[in-house]
C-alpha cells in the first residue's frame, strides 16, 4: 500500500510539474506575441571610421532586419522606410560625442513624415513628383502667414502651385501633426550642414560631401508594429558610423 502511495503522489508531482511548465512556457510566448521587438539597422557601407578624398562621391549600403517586419536581404523592408541622415561636423573632435549620442524618437514632424505617405511625391533633396522639402524651405520663410498656408494645402490639397501636379489631400493627419510636418520642413529642409537620404542603397554626390571634416551617417527604420496591431507600438532602430575627409 505505502508503495502504491508513493507511486500515486510521485505521478501526481510529475503532472504538476509538468503543467507548470506548460503554463509558464505558454505565458512566456503569449507576453512575446504582446511585445513588439526593435528592428535591427546596420551601415555595411561606409565602414565606420574609413577616410575619403575631398569632392568624391561616397556610396551607401544598409540592412535591415525586424521579426515582424522581415530582412532586407529577402526584400521584405520597404526601402522608402529607411532613412540615413548624414551630418556634417567642421571638428572632427565632435564626431565621437554624435555617434555615442543615445538614439532618442525623431522629432514630430519628421514621425509624421516617416510614417505617412510622403515619400510617395516627395524626396528630402531631389526632386520628385512634386517639390523637394529643400524647396520648399527655400522659397518660404517661416513665417505665420506662410505656415498657416502651407498646412491647409496638405490639408485639402492644392494645385497649380509647383507645376501641373496635384497635392491630395490628407484627412487622416491631424492638423497638429501638419502643422508638426511643416514647421519640422521649414526649420531642417535647407540646412546645409544635415541632409537625408531615402533608401537601403544609394550614392551621396561630391556636392554633398565638399567640406574638410567628419560626416556622421545616421541610419534608422522604423517597424510598423505588432502584425496584430500594425501601427502600434512601433519602434525604431538605428546604427551609425563616421566618415573623415580630409
Amino acid at each position: 500500500m505505502a508503495i502504491g502511495k508513493t507511486i500515486k503522489c510521485s505521478s501526481i508531482v510529475v503532472t504538476l510539474v509538468f503543467l507548470m511548465l506548460f503554463f509558464s512556457d505558454f505565458s512566456f510566448n503569449k507576453k512575446l506575441q504582446t511585445q513588439n521587438l526593435a528592428p535591427v539597422v546596420k551601415i555595411i557601407n561606409p565602414k565606420n571610421g574609413s577616410s575619403l578624398s575631398l569632392n568624391a562621391a561616397v556610396s551607401y549600403e544598409i540592412s535591415v532586419s525586424d521579426k515582424e517586419d522581415g530582412d532586407s536581404k529577402y526584400d521584405e523592408i520597404n526601402a522608402k522606410e529607411v532613412l540615413l541622415e548624414v551630418k556634417y561636423l567642421k571638428d572632427k573632435s565632435k564626431a565621437a560625442a554624435l555617434l555615442n549620442k543615445p538614439a532618442g524618437p525623431d522629432a514630430p514632424g519628421l514621425f509624421v513624415i516617416r510614417t505617412s505617405n510622403c515619400f510617395s511625391c516627395h524626396n528630402f533633396n531631389s526632386k520628385a513628383m512634386g517639390p523637394s522639402f529643400f524647396e520648399v524651405a527655400g522659397k518660404y520663410k517661416p513665417t505665420r502667414a506662410n505656415i498657416d498656408s502651407l498646412v491647409k494645402r496638405i490639408s485639402v490639397g492644392s494645385t497649380g502651385i509647383w507645376g501641373k501636379e496635384k497635392m491630395p489631400s490628407h484627412p487622416e493627419l491631424s492638423m497638429q501633426d501638419i502643422k508638426n510636418t511643416v514647421l519640422w520642413i521649414l526649420k531642417n529642409g535647407a540646412d546645409p550642414d544635415d541632409n537625408y537620404f531615402i533608401g537601403l542603397n544609394g550614392l551621396i554626390s561630391a556636392a554633398t560631401i565638399k567640406y574638410p571634416g567628419a560626416y556622421v551617417f545616421a541610419a534608422s527604420y522604423i517597424d510598423h508594429g505588432l502584425k496584430a496591431s500594425p501601427g502600434k507600438q512601433r519602434l525604431e532602430g538605428q546604427d551609425k558610423a563616421v566618415l573623415y575627409v580630409k
